[in-house]
């Protein structure tokens, strides 16, 4: 009986390894940002937002991969092991948006006539509250 937890105790360590690699976010700050020039910071901004966009399809495209694996997977056991399960592009989207936030409040700073961010998540009215 022993023998058969521990079997599949080891198993599921094994297949939680195999579920996608983790996620990479980049920092929102770094010391050197207020050194940096308007352009540059500009710049940084417009290559973030390509990366978010980029970051938004592959993140629709492994949702759209993950429930045909799992549909897959219904009749047969094997396709529930290529399923990516880590949300990996949702950590690494939402760093990108914490870091493009960071860099252009520094730009308004600067003035380099970069507006204030555009808040992306709105936060839900408590019940008995109105909303704005």
């Amino acid at each position: 009986m022993k023998k058969r937890i521990y079997a599949s105790v080891a198993f599921m360590f094994f297949v939680s390894g195999c579920a996608g690699s983790g996620p990479n976010p980049v920092a929102r700050f770094t010391p050197a940002d207020e050194k940096r020039n308007c352009a540059s910071l500009k710049s940084e901004i417009k290559a973030i937002k390509k990366d978010i966009a980029k970051k938004t399809s592959e993140r629709t495209d492994k949702t759209y991969k993950n429930l045909t694996l799992g549909a897959a997977g219904v009749f047969l056991v094997v396709p529930w092991f290529f399923m990516d399960l880590k949300g990996k592009e949702a950590a690494e989207t939402e760093a990108l948006e914490r870091r493009n936030a960071a860099l252009r409040r520094v730009a308004f700073v600067k003035g380099c006539n970069e507006p204030l961010p555009i808040l992306t998540h709105q936060r839900k009215p408590k019940t008995g509250e109105k909303a704005k």
